[in-house]
């Protein structure tokens, strides 16, 4: 059965750990051709958020070293990092962004549905990213009959995550699943890393591999009728 609906890679960055309460900072996504396995040109999606608690109180302080964080990841202290998010757009105005630029990825131009909305890919996204599109999406009213989000495809999920773990589960080489470690593994460069759209370039470059290999495997083995004795 061939996929047409294209695979959006996406990734939040967020001023938080907790799905269910932090606030996104960043978005970042990009397309992935389902046919040709390639990055769509032109498919580079990247916004950023103000944090809600920063909408609703500008003097808000943060706990915890969250802003310390972004500070090292970035290259800065974390009093920059404050005054950057307190300049950010509204949450709303930057998750309406990423809305219209999902509904310019889907299969068909006209009867546009989740039957050919783009699928959802990631790294760790069913821990972390897509608990908050769910919650973004309750708040701004992106809701299916179901009241789940509208904005992926309804069937399909890609956690790269999981991809990895059905190869390395047996293989002693690989030291964890973090993503960085992999990039290590895999001789892919950590700089800019934990930045989103750095995050999802790479992990759309390593699905269109394992998808590739996939498809080649694929064609070499017997599936029908592997079970009839």
């Amino acid at each position: 059965m061939i996929n047409y609906n294209k695979i959006c890679v996406f990734d939040f960055e967020t001023d938080g750990s907790d799905p269910y309460t932090c606030s996104p900072v960043q978005i970042a996504a990009v397309m992935i051709d389902p046919i040709q396995l390639s990055i769509i040109p032109d498919s580079e999606f990247n916004t950023f958020f103000k944090p809600e608690c920063l909408e609703k109180n500008p003097d808000h302080q943060y706990e915890g070293d969250i802003l310390d964080f972004h500070a090292k990841v970035r290259g800065t202290d974390k009093n920059s990092i404050l005054a950057e998010w307190k300049e950010y757009p509204s949450q709303k105005t930057s998750w309406n962004l990423f809305i219209d630029y999902m509904d310019r990825y889907h299969s068909r131009g006209s009867k546009k549905s989740q039957f050919s909305a783009p699928i959802a890919a990631g790294y760790n996204i069913h821990r972390f990213d897509l608990p908050i599109i769910q919650r973004l999406s309750e708040k701004h009213g992106n809701l299916n009959k179901e009241k789940r989000s509208n904005i992926f495809a309804m069937r399909d999920t890609i956690d790269i995550m999981n991809v990895v773990f059905l190869w390395f589960e047996n293989n002693r080489d690989l030291k964890s699943y973090s993503l960085d470690n992999l990039r290590d593994y895999l001789g892919i460069s950590k700089d800019g890393a934990h930045d989103a759209l750095k995050d999802v370039k790479d992990c759309a470059e390593i699905l269109i591999r394992f998808l590739k290999l996939h498809r080649k495997m694929s064609s070499k083995i017997q599936f029908k009728g592997a079970f009839v004795k």
